[in-house]
């Protein structure tokens, strides 16, 4: 094994070399390709030579760095410049590989590469596929707590930051004025804001695609939906792999899955279907994602809602027990069966005050007593769509579906005045009504 480093472009790359080599593996990033020498280590020992690149305007390599711009010309040029080089011929085979921003690199890779001769797979986990994407949910909802965090550590400089912004940030009105009240400030933040989800375009692009694609995420993890709707609607031999992981992916054992993949691949046969992990008596297997749905009707009602002293946001492993005695919400028991739950539920606020934000949460009370949330929305209407569910339950557990007016802070609080959610200074309690609540649960 043998390491050298590269400019190729003014971008920093640092080539790997396996001794007897079956493949290259690229690993595009913008978290400093020096700490990925390790992994692309690991990855020639196993025998596939690792080219790793920093972004442009980032560590080591020449420009400015604009986050989810330009990434597949960039890549496209590394690929270009693989290909060209006198040991690609030991090998030809190319994958392309990210993790979070580096999937978004891998994807638009693959979507400017077309039908580039070599590339023999993608394989992408937690990815983060775009500005919009990162930055809202499917129902517009803005993600604040996590933007905050990966801007004001990443986003719009050359080296990331030790930590990330104060939490009092998050309190900030307008929402707006984060960037300028950070320290460092965060220039991008007002294009962040401005930024949307281009789902549809996305979808066209992936399903043009003919080379195989493992895409591995967790129900926990911010980008959970995204994952599998980029396994649905891929073109080419697709895998998914889902599990109880949040976006660290910790003990999820990606790297040995991604190596069998590998290897499948190199074999002729890639696998396809979804493997969904964290179920009695091992990985469930799925050909397609569940679309099927029962409707289960709730009883309405009303609470008082206040921006100021917000419905919390919590994150999946946490006991939620003294969130179900709140009184700025609705709990609702929910008749179900005992059994395996997969699926991406959606819950319709009915009447009431249907054009302001509605939040929703689907709780299982364990037999352990702990009550805990298996999955959570936000929107901007009165339509949500919950995070994917992949999960059991077991005789004598029971379902509980709570509405809210926030999620706080996890998303951007609905100000409850007529000035925008994200532009807004004026924040007021409220008392938000519904007239009943249309579950729509995956079977």
């Amino acid at each position: 094994m043998t390491r050298r480093e590269y400019s190729v472009g003014g971008l920093r790359t640092f080539v790997v070399t396996a001794r007897s080599p079956r493949g290259v593996l690229t690993i595009r990033t913008p978290y400093n390709s020096e700490a990925h020498l390790a992994e692309a280590a690991g990855w020639a020992d196993r025998g596939f030579t690792t080219v790793v690149q920093d972004v442009r305007g980032r560590y080591g390599s020449a420009g400015s760095f604009h986050p989810y711009h330009g990434e597949g010309a960039d890549g496209l040029a590394c690929v270009e410049w693989i290909t060209a080089q006198p040991w690609w011929s030991q090998a030809p085979f190319l994958f392309l590989y990210g993790t979070s921003y580096g999937a978004h690199c891998a994807i638009e890779t693959t979507f400017a590469a077309g039908e580039c001769e070599g590339l023999a797979g993608v394989s992408v986990a937690v990815p983060a596929l775009g500005m919009g994407e990162t930055a809202r949910n499917r129902d517009r909802a803005f993600h604040l707590e996590s933007r905050l965090g990966w801007w004001s550590e990443h986003g719009d400089a050359a080296h990331s930051r030790g930590s990330s912004a104060s939490a009092d940030l998050l309190e900030t009105l307008p929402v707006s004025d984060i960037g300028d009240s950070s320290s460092p400030r965060i220039p991008s933040w007002q294009s962040v804001l401005a930024s949307e989800r281009v789902d549809e375009e996305r979808r066209n692009h992936a399903a043009a695609q003919r080379c195989p694609l493992l895409a591995q995420g967790g129900t926990a993890d911010w980008f959970g939906q995204d994952t599998i709707d980029l396994w649905s609607s891929w073109g080419g031999p697709s895998a998914l792999a889902l599990g109880p992981w949040d976006h660290s992916m910790q003990a999820s054992g990606r790297a040995e899955r991604m190596s069998k993949w590998l290897g499948a691949v190199l074999d002729g046969h890639p696998w396809t279907g979804a493997q969904l992990y964290g179920h009695p008596g091992g990985p469930l297997r799925l050909q397609t994602w569940p679309n099927a749905r029962v409707t289960v009707a709730l009883t309405g009602g009303s609470f008082v809602a206040n921006p100021l002293q917000p419905f919390p946001s919590c994150t999946s492993d946490t006991d939620v027990r003294s969130l179900t005695t709140r009184s700025d919400c609705l709990t609702r028991p929910v008749p179900w069966r005992a059994g395996t739950l997969v699926g991406t539920p959606v819950v319709r606020v009915v009447g009431g005050d249907c054009d302001r934000h509605w939040g929703a949460m689907l709780l299982a009370r364990r037999r352990g007593g702990e009550v805990e949330q298996l999955t959570e929305g936000m929107s901007l209407g009165s339509v949500v769509h919950l995070a994917p569910l992949s999960t059991h339950i077991h005789e004598g557990e029971e379902l509980t579906l709570m509405i809210s007016a926030h999620a706080f802070p996890r998303y951007a609080r609905d100000l409850h005045t007529d000035e925008d959610h994200s532009y807004g200074i004026r924040a007021v309690p409220m008392q938000r009504t519904v007239r009943g609540i249309e579950l729509e649960m995956p079977v």
